[in-house]
């Protein structure tokens, strides 16, 4: 055999093969030209029976792989001998992988074929010389009697049966069929000495004390839920009552009622479950479920949690099938024996209630298809008392007594953060988890409430907190519902620092803060409702504090929509309240509005589309700003003018789509009528709006499957185009100028940005017209939306837009596994104005655009797009860069961005995640504007990965805002939230999840 110890890994290889899975173990069937190889450990044979336990992944080892070979078996061993048989059975065991080779692989035979019979049997047997290397033998070799396998018969219950072959024991995982209400109890040798039990009767009550002090793995069978626990340890004394000595090799069942009773010293290891117990000492109750561990440490799963919740503790006391309770003990997520991250309790009380998971549509159970066993489903529940937090040898924090249902492994603190820098000074940022401070022991299911106390140096105390929900139902209505409320406010006695020319400004208000509340139900008959609230303090506020919110969030906006999905129609009712007076808003009290897409019309002859939209309007410009410089430096756009009244109108557009050859045309028309019950001058005003246009289309492709090249990874190679275009003339009996925007097209950050622009820009009191988006969202062909997201963008116009999508695309992946990907992408239009003078100011042609990736291997991709204008000043617009991925090992991207048009920059970026060694990461990102000569900015961090914290330090520079800073955060490596675990492409794992470190 091979050494115990291997580290090679085992291929298995056969002409075709069955596989299925029996409880733990993967079963393969091989039949033709049979090979096993293990280092220099060749077999060969006819046919082959292989079980394979592979080590689940929260429990790294060793892998165990039981082979029986039949029919011209040669078994070569190197320099121990060869066997030739015709048939031989043997174990192998690796660290490495275990790699099987099938071209044609089925499922599990409908009958079972006499050689598994023959295999099943010959494991059954003693270990003896027949398994052993030996010089070469010619005797034929004799077959055990089949063994059949009963079938379940009525009022049985199935029970799985774990042999314990992962010690190298026994076989594998057979189902059998007990009598409800009866138990069966077997025991196996740990290692490969015999069990030795030593009975100790008594006949007056019946009683049978069981000694074995051997290495012992005890299997109690028919249990109720799980069908069995799975004992092992050095020494063993069993208890029971019976007429009868017990027969320990499984022939006779017990009345599940029976006493049974166990007391196991020596490295126990105690399965319930997904629960493993390792312990000392340890005594249980099997009928009543109550035990008592000395010196325990108890690993468990935990809702969305990749790792497993550990309990360790003096004395662990089991006060039922599912509860205990422990002294002086800790609950981490590292396997270390005292781990840096760990809160230290006097007493715990755990429970871990286990369920069968089912399906919850069919009520079937659940299995796992890796190892086929019952998925099982933890509520648990944690309430301590005298806790002391623990940052390695350092309590940190102390609280009388918390409570948790432990949905994410967390101990008071999510994450601290030592922050310094110019603008803020020296800040202590912190997260804590609301239900555990507050002792809240069954916070309601599919909650997160934390709490953020936050001390910033040259600013104040900042405060806050977050909820987050998701409900199977709500107020007594059924439909999935989730949402998030989100509020942080603090005293400023500060100043802000927002970019050249806004630096050391003085906050509008001295209590700030925000607050974010977003909701969505889906309720009975496809409706769905939608609440939001945004309220801000003041209009600096976010840029300052939440620059990413401010950046790239949605508008925070207060209001209700209530929608209905009907096939391809949909209305809906808005209601929406400006409460933030500083930005540029529309009230609608309410609004309703009406889809009807792609419907058909006489017989599929057309297809036509509409939108129907009537509210009441209320447009409130956003106020100037407080401080008398910005003010100075701050104009209203053209269309920012208070209106009100009724809006109506109603959007259709009839399509008729035929073949033509190879070509699909689409002539279109489309067709407005709208009124306003206020325009820019507070005049009512109708307009009439209709446009008239033919779309076409020409897919082309072809293939070379014979372009071959391994330096590029390219394997045959198909060229996919199609041609786009579109021709179209639009007429509106009414400028849009008149009318202001009632639905805008740019977010608040963007709008705040447009405010500024005339002074910082064009030095002018308005935006020149070939700036102004209104004419830009024209150009692009907004209006020929029927779903266009503004109602009162649409104009004169005349359009002819032409397009080439393009794909070059190859297959990777390993032979007779292949998959089909895009090698080459490159996307391109050009929009060509008939009308120049009028609808492109003075240019033929402009709005230019392409797209390219190229995906040269599965990591390396190189990226390009631009923009361009050409009439006077028009954007010109071009980015390229190359990304380079390494999972989990890091990422690097570096790329450049050209600008020309009334803004100019050339901007280089550099960024990388690289994790440097198991134990160290670094992230560094980097702006330089080259035209400039100026410094956009850099970051840095190094993380240092603890065995149950991440730690990182680093410094920021901020050039715009003239802020330098330095950082140090602290964080427990296995929060499910974690920012400090998704470094880029450096993928950290939980701490624990492969065990010991």
């Amino acid at each position: 055999m091979p050494p115990a110890d291997s580290v090679q890994p085992i291929l298995l290889s056969a002409d075709a093969a069955n596989q299925w899975q029996e409880g733990a173990y993967e079963v393969w069937l091989l039949r033709g030209n049979c090979r096993l190889q293990q280092g220099t450990t060749v077999g060969a044979a006819k046919e082959a029976l292989v079980w394979i336990h592979r080590p689940a992944p929260t429990e790294p080892g060793l892998s165990r792989v039981i082979a029986y070979l039949e029919g011209d078996v040669n078994v070569q061993f190197d320099v121990l001998g060869r066997v030739t048989d015709r048939a031989w059975l043997g174990r192998f065991q690796t660290a490495a992988k275990v790699e099987v080779q099938v071209a044609r692989i089925a499922g599990k035979p409908d009958t079972m074929p006499e050689v598994y019979q023959r295999a099943l049997a010959e494991w059954r047997q003693p270990r003896g010389a027949a398994m052993q290397p030996s010089p070469v033998q010619d005797a034929p070799a004799t077959f055990p009697a089949p063994v059949t396998m009963p079938a379940p018969a009525a009022g049985l219950q199935p029970v799985v049966a774990d042999s314990g072959e992962a010690q190298g024991v026994q076989p594998p995982l057979v189902v059998e069929a007990l009598p409800r209400g009866t138990r069966r109890i077997r025991m196996f040798p740990r290692g490969d000495v015999p069990v030795q039990a030593q009975w100790f009767p008594d006949p007056t009550t019946q009683q049978w004390i069981a000694v074995v002090d051997s290495g012992v793995n005890l299997l109690v069978d028919g249990l109720d839920r799980f069908g069995s626990i799975d004992v092992s340890a050095d020494r063993l004394v069993l208890w029971t009552r019976g007429s009868e000595e017990p027969d320990l090799t499984g022939q006779t069942l017990q009345d599940e009622s029976t006493p049974l009773e166990v007391y196991m010293e020596g490295n126990i290891v105690f399965r319930q479950g997904q629960r493993i117990i390792r312990a000392e000492k340890m005594y249980f109750d099997v009928p009543n479920n109550v035990g008592t561990v000395l010196q325990g440490d108890m690993l468990t799963p935990a809702p969305q949690y990749r790792g497993l919740i550990r309990l360790k503790a003096d004395v662990v006391q089991q006060l039922g099938r599912d509860r205990y309770f422990a002294r002086n003990g800790f609950i981490t997520s590292s396997r270390m024996g005292q781990p840096g991250y760990r809160v230290q309790a006097g007493d715990i009380e755990f429970e871990d209630i286990q369920l069968p998971a089912v399906e919850p549509f069919t009520g079937q159970p659940i299995l796992d298809p890796t190892t086929g066993e019952q998925v099982v489903e933890h509520q648990q529940t944690v309430t301590a008392s005298n806790n002391l937090l623990f940052l390695g040898p350092i309590p940190v924090f102390y609280w009388p007594v918390f409570a948790t249902d432990v949905q994410d492994p967390t101990f008071f603190i999510r994450n601290m953060q030592l922050r310094d820098d110019r603008v803020n000074g020296m800040q202590v940022l912190s997260t804590w988890n609301a239900y555990e401070l507050l002792g809240i022991r069954n916070r309601p299911e599919g909650t997160n409430w934390d709490i953020s106390l936050d001390y910033l140096g040259k600013r104040g105390l900042g405060h806050g907190a977050t909820f987050v929900y998701q409900q199977p139902n709500m107020l007594g209505f059924s439909g999935a519902s989730g949402g998030i409320a989100d509020y942080w406010g603090i005293y400023d006695n500060g100043l802000d620092s927002l970019g050249a020319g806004r630096r050391n400004l003085a906050p509008e208000t001295d209590y700030r803060y925000r607050l974010r509340w977003n909701h969505r139900h889906q309720l009975p008959h496809d409706l769905q409702l939608s609440l939001e609230a945004g309220v801000i303090s003041d209009r600096n506020f976010l840029e300052e504090y939440f620059e990413n919110e401010w950046d790239q969030f949605k508008d925070q906006t207060t209001g209700a929509e209530l929608k209905q999905l009907l096939g391809n129609q949909s209305w809906s009712i808005t209601a929406d309240v400006r409460v933030n007076p500083f930005f540029t808003q529309t009230d609608w009290l309410p609004r309703a509005d009406h889809f009807w897409l792609g419907q058909s019309v006489l017989n599929d002859a057309f297809t036509w589309y509409e939108h129907s939209s009537v509210g009441y309007a209320r447009l409130q410009p956003g106020d100037a700003p407080k401080d008398p410089t910005q003010a100075a430096r701050w104009t209203a756009e053209a269309w920012e003018v208070a209106a009100s009244g009724e809006r109506v109108a109603t959007r259709h557009e009839i399509d008729w789509p035929f073949q033509f050859g190879p070509v699909r045309v689409v002539p279109y028309a489309l067709g407005e009528l709208a009124h306003w019950g206020q325009d820019i001058n507070g005049d009512d005003l109708q307009r009439a709006y209709w446009q008239m246009g033919v779309r076409a289309n020409m897919p082309m492709w072809t293939a070379n499957p014979n372009i071959e090249s391994e330096l590029w990874n390219v394997h045959g190679i198909a060229h996919k185009v199609n041609f786009e275009a579109e021709f179209f003339a639009a007429e509106a009996n009414r400028d849009l100028e008149l009318l202001p925007l009632y639905d805008p097209l740019d977010d608040d950050s963007i709008e705040a940005f447009r405010n500024r622009m005339p002074y910082y820009t064009f030095g002018t009191p308005g935006i020149p017209a070939k700036f102004d988006e209104r004419f830009y969202a024209v150009r692009s062909g907004l209006a020929s939306w029927v779903a266009s997201p503004s109602t009162e963008v649409a104009d004169d116009l005349m359009l002819l837009r032409l397009g080439a999508e393009q794909r070059w695309q190859t297959k990777r992946g390993r032979p007779g596994a292949r998959r089909i990907i895009d090698w080459v992408v490159l996307d391109s239009h050009i929009s060509l104005f008939p009308k120049e003078e009028r609808d492109n100011y003075g240019a033929m042609a402009g709005l230019l655009d392409y797209n390219f990736r190229w995906h040269v291997g599965d990591r390396l991709t190189f990226v390009s797009d631009g923009l361009f204008d050409f009439f006077s000043d028009g954007q010109q617009l071009i980015s390229f860069g190359a990304f380079l991925a390494r999972p989990p090992r890091g990422s690097l991207y570096l790329g450049m961005q050209l600008l020309e048009g009334p803004i100019r920059h050339s901007v280089l970026s550099m960024s990388y995640s690289y994790r440097m060694s198991p134990k160290w990461i670094s992230t560094f990102g980097t702006s330089f504007d080259v035209r400039k000569q100026e410094n956009l900015g850099q970051n840095f961090t190094i993380t240092r990965i603890g065995e149950s914290l991440m730690i990182s330090a680093g410094f920021h520079v901020n050039a715009a805002r003239d802020n330098v800073g330095v950082n140090f955060a602290i964080e427990p490596r296995f929060l499910p939230n974690s920012k400090l675990t998704r470094l880029g492409g450096a993928r950290v794992d939980p701490a624990g999840l492969y065990g010991l470190e």
